[in-house]
């Protein structure tokens, strides 16, 4: 069934991305592979392709390591009461064939299709990916309405279909918008007087930016500041007791330092949706915090010593509700401070959307923080450092990588949170690395120093040996069939499989320890872990002492049925 409320979240989310000349259509491409897809921002524009005569093709990602073609294709629908039928669905399923081989592919460009399907080929270099080996591996259709009989009945009817078909209709998309939205500006209507006139930035009539220097107890004043509400698309919270936070907070407790203190504070942004300026005062409307957390916090702390001399430098932005403005003057304010990259990830739409995914799935068990200062809301957190990490050990498969930490949230970072990760696998991690860490003083003891690398080579080792079974592949896929109904039950399984594992890794390191002493060389198991040729040396160690295990005991490989 249709809904009003889903086609509107639809259509306020990725009206952002309605510029230029695309169309409503492909505006909704373009949110869908920014929000939901996950692709790199400056890649969004290199995947589109829109118009009449586009042989039902709207969209192509080609992966040439892997060799996959991803074929998308997007219907917008003006009002919310708007289905989908079966002929749009069919169009696509059959558009798969152009990309069987070469000579598929010259067909499709000798029909003469539109000139920006042929510039998105040509771009892409399809043709070559295609004489390599590739092929259309998936089909995508984004609907912004619900499927009507003939649409579903086609979707049942070509189940198993290769390339497979996947549908995101209205209420499939208007989840992630949901998940993924900006959090609002509180609504409150604030007045700020500053001590002078402001200087103002007007533009059609309409002021755009104001800026004034203002007395500390006017923003003691503003709403949202106590429960930090006042900060929801700030890319950090509170640091907690760092030395710069007990410097300045040394400063507020002392009067003379009051005057001097604007000279050398950075200021602090706020961003509203409605600007007017009377003499000294500033009206806004709708008001939102995107640089001075740590300051205005500080100073709440130490209110008491406050006083109308303490002024800051206060810069005021107007930012319409449809735009990406306000995302901007959050990143490029931020990041004129020392702040690093894993806090500008915090506000994007990856990070939003995993934190309410495991908010609406497990969030009487599990946290997921991503950001500095949040307070936790459930027993247990993962935050998204540690999950980044056993992501790229456990699903990339690349433990010697976990350990890079600044390629974590920037050159890896859509690699790692890709499409395919959800709060089902985030919560399986968070059991790995308790089980993991659970086993630090099983290792000899010249590992246990080093734990900090090695616990990502275990995981690892523990993620392979589960792809031994058919039913340990499916619960690294599909944790959701298990968990957390059989947490126990599954933690119980994997804990005897991760103990081997350890005893697998102390008689490795045993051995090549003293392989190199014969040799006269030293081995370094810090070193070791930490490349990709020993840590396969010790994979295959692990499976083939696994295998001969399973032989002698066959329920050694993880066999819990799932609960559906």
């Amino acid at each position: 069934m249709t809904s009003a409320a889903d086609h509107q979240i639809i259509q306020e989310e990725f009206q952002p991305f309605h510029t230029g000349t695309r169309t409503e259509s492909a505006a909704l491409l373009a949110w869908f592979l920014a929000a939901v897809w996950r692709i790199e921002p400056e890649d969004v524009e290199s995947a589109i392709c829109d118009g009449p005569g586009d042989k039902g093709i709207d969209g192509l990602l080609v992966d040439d390591d892997l060799g996959e073609i991803t074929v998308l294709q997007t219907k917008h629908k003006v009002n919310a009461t708007g289905t989908q039928g079966a002929l749009d669905l069919k169009n696509l399923v059959g558009a798969a064939a152009y990309f069987d081989n070469e000579t598929s592919v010259d067909g499709l460009l000798a029909s003469h299709p539109n000139a920006e399907l042929t510039r998105l080929m040509n771009r892409l270099k399809v043709k070559q990916t295609v004489a390599a080996g590739a092929h259309a591996t998936r089909l995508i259709f984004v609907t912004g309405g619900e499927l009507d009989t003939a649409g579903q009945s086609y979707v049942d009817a070509i189940k198993g279909h290769v390339p497979p078909l996947e549908v995101w209709d209205q209420a499939r998309l208007a989840a992630v918008a949901r998940r993924t939205r900006r959090p609002d500006l509180l609504p409150d209507a604030v007045d700020i007087t500053a001590v002078a006139a402001p200087t103002i930035v007007s533009s059609g009539g309409a002021i755009q930016l104001a800026v004034g220097i203002v007395p500390a107890t006017d923003l003691l004043a503003l709403p949202g500041l106590q429960d930090l509400s006042l900060f929801a698309r700030n890319v950090r919270l509170s640091e907690g007791r760092t030395r710069i936070n007990r410097e300045l907070g040394k400063t507020i407790d002392d009067p003379a330092e009051h005057e001097p203190f604007m000279a050398y504070h950075n200021g602090v942004t706020i961003l509203t949706h409605a600007l007017a300026v009377a003499g000294n005062t500033l009206r806004l409307d709708g008001v939102t915090v995107v640089n001075g957390c740590q300051s205005l916090l500080t100073l709440y702390e130490h209110r008491a010593n406050v006083s109308p001399k303490l002024r800051l430098l206060v810069k005021v932005v107007h930012v319409d509700q449809d735009t990406d403005l306000a995302d901007k003057i959050t990143y490029r304010s931020n990041n004129q401070n020392p702040v690093d990259i894993r806090d500008q990830r915090s506000t994007d739409t990856v990070q939003r959307d995993l934190q309410a995914e495991m908010a609406q799935f497990y969030g009487s068990i599990l946290f997921y923080a991503i950001r500095e200062g949040e307070v936790a809301t459930a027993p247990e957190t993962l935050d998204n450092k540690t999950a980044a990490q056993f992501l790229m050990a456990v699903y990339l498969k690349e433990p010697w990588n976990a350990v890079r930490k600044v390629r974590l949230f920037d050159t890896d970072y859509r690699r790692i949170f890709d499409h395919t990760v959800n709060a089902h696998k985030l919560f399986l991690l968070n059991l790995f690395v308790e089980i993991v860490d659970g086993r630090r003083d099983e290792l000899d003891a010249q590992l246990r120093a080093s734990f900090a690398s090695i616990r990502f080579t275990l995981a690892f080792l523990l993620s392979q040996v589960l792809r031994k079974s058919d039913r340990g592949s499916l619960l690294l896929e599909y944790p959701e069939r298990w968990l957390p109904g059989q947490l126990a039950e599954v933690r119980a399984a994997l804990t005897p499989l991760a103990e081997q594992i350890v005893k697998s890794v102390n008689h490795y390191v045993t051995s090549e320890t003293q392989d190199a002493s014969d040799r006269g060389d030293d081995f370094d198991p810090k070193v070791a872990f930490k490349s990709r040729t020993a840590v396969g040396h010790l994979e295959h160690q692990v499976i083939s002492l696994a295998e001969r295990l399973a032989m002698e005991v066959p329920t050694y490989w993880f066999d819990i049925e799932p609960l559906d």
